[in-house]
């Protein structure tokens, strides 16, 4: 038994020391002389806020990342930033006082040499004015400059810092190569040609970055390069500049050039998840059949999720967005107010000529179910304020008339563009038809309202 448990003991050892660590990463943060009660840590698109204890205490955790390139900052100086370094595992932990933050600045953990290097060195571009050379000249003196600067790296002393030199050797080769991507623009540029076009030579040895590498997937460099890349090696698409095509035509690209495993899963979930946080989930099927065709990973695919659902607030089953309005007194009322039934809501303007002719049928509609368990609520969108007023008081309008104004926020939640609009919730305010149908489709209407539980 005993000798089972040194074995054992030996295996753990021997994982943790490979290159699959496992576990999130701790950062804890110890502040003297505090600036500010926060400490900001900014990584990928990621900018984590902690708030330091009563005694300048804090702690990051991230989860789900094997290498972090990360830089740090204390209120309110945000033009002053530290870089750090953090690997799956890591245990670490920065302290400074709020007075020097730059000068006190001390990091103690495995990767210590690497953000000693970080904090040191600099990589440096090739000026502007090299853009005028041949691309042959080009890309020998960038080739030059990426190889001082991995001489720089290897005497450094990071050799032992996890897999840090290699990810880095990573980092500054991809650095160097984005310089490539804008050889064709700078060329023209320097050289006062505009009508100059790269040959085949120069996209050839784009394509020869063009590699799946896992232990590079996380940088961000590497990143956006193979992304660009995808971009500018795709002849069929390479001239689209419309945001959602050219996404799907990249994501295309790396499907087809990159095998399964995490360097494709990372790079298609990059494109499709910035897009998705920019720009929405309108019309974006053909995106959606790449991502969930390739993407593998569970962790990439729920992140995805949690993006897309920003967008679909208003799905049938969920809780309604909520409004405040108000009515010609003045009281004011939000969605809570008419909990315990069910509501037809009508989004309508006074200008709107298909608004006011649903007016009459609305009007039937409320009588008819005067003593049933629904109310008719209608929300104004009008500028005008005192407009809507008037023509609530002088047609004696029925129902409940409440104002809402322009572009609220309720009507940003249904993606409202037309009106009028209508929606039905249930008595606990959930989305029963986020399209319900009008009043004068009378027919319709009255049976979607007839069947609900509990009408009457």
């Amino acid at each position: 038994m005993k000798r089972l448990a040194v074995l054992l003991a030996m295996a753990v050892s021997l994982a943790a020391c490979g290159n699959g660590r496992e576990g999130n990463i701790v950062l804890e943060v110890d502040v003297t002389d505090q600036a500010s009660k926060e400490v900001v840590l900014i990584y990928h698109d990621q900018i984590l806020t902690v708030e330091l204890d009563s005694v300048g205490h804090a702690e990051f955790v991230i989860d789900d990342e094997d290498a972090v390139y990360a830089r740090m900052c204390h209120y309110p100086r945000v033009d002053q930033m530290m870089n750090v370094y953090l690997e799956r595992g890591d245990r670490a932990s920065v302290s400074f006082s709020g007075k020097d933050f730059k000068g006190t600045f001390a990091f103690e953990g495995e990767m210590e040499p690497a953000v000693k290097y970080l904090n040191t060195v600099v990589l440096t571009a090739l000026p502007d004015e090299d853009y005028a050379l041949p691309f042959d000249e080009y890309v020998k003196k960038l080739e030059k400059k990426e190889a001082e600067a991995v001489k720089l790296l290897e005497a450094s002393g990071v050799s032992k810092a996890g897999n840090f030199e290699e990810i880095e050797k990573g980092r500054i080769r991809y650095s160097y190569a984005t310089q490539l991507l804008m050889y064709p623009l700078g060329h023209r540029f320097m050289v006062q040609d505009m009508n100059y076009q790269p040959d085949q030579k120069y996209y050839d040895v784009l394509d020869t970055y063009v590699v799946a590498d896992d232990l590079l997937a996380d940088l961000d460099q590497y990143r956006e390069f193979i992304a660009e890349a995808a971009h500018v090696l795709d002849a069929d698409n390479r001239d689209e500049t419309a945001a959602y095509p050219r996404a799907v035509a990249q994501m295309r690209f790396i499907a087809d050039r990159f095998e399964a495993g995490k360097t494709r899963d990372v790079l298609l979930h990059r494109l499709a998840n910035a897009y998705v946080t920019r720009f929405g989930i309108e019309d974006i099927q053909d995106m959606e059949n790449v991502y969930r065709t390739y993407v593998q990973d569970p962790v990439l695919v729920a992140k995805y999720d949690a993006a897309r659902e920003k967008w679909n607030l208003a799905s049938v089953g969920k809780p309604s967005p909520d409004f405040k309005g108000v009515d010609v007194n003045g009281k004011e009322y939000t969605l809570a107010d008419f909990r315990g039934k069910y509501v037809y809501i009508d989004v309508w303007a006074t200008w709107c000529g298909p608004c006011r002719q649903e007016i009459p049928y609305l009007k039937k509609l409320d009588e008819d179910y005067k003593d049933a368990q629904i109310v008719f609520l209608s929300l104004s969108v009008d500028q005008d304020k005192a407009k809507w007023e008037k023509m609530v008081k002088e047609q004696s309008m029925s129902g409940v008339q409440l104002h809402i104004g322009q572009n609220s926020s309720f009507q940003q939640a249904y993606k409202i563009e037309g009106i009028p609009h209508f929606i039905l919730l249930d008595r606990e305010g959930r989305i029963i038809d986020k399209k319900m149908s009008r009043p004068s489709m009378d027919e319709v209407t009255r049976e979607r309202i007839e069947n609900l539980e509990g009408i009457r």
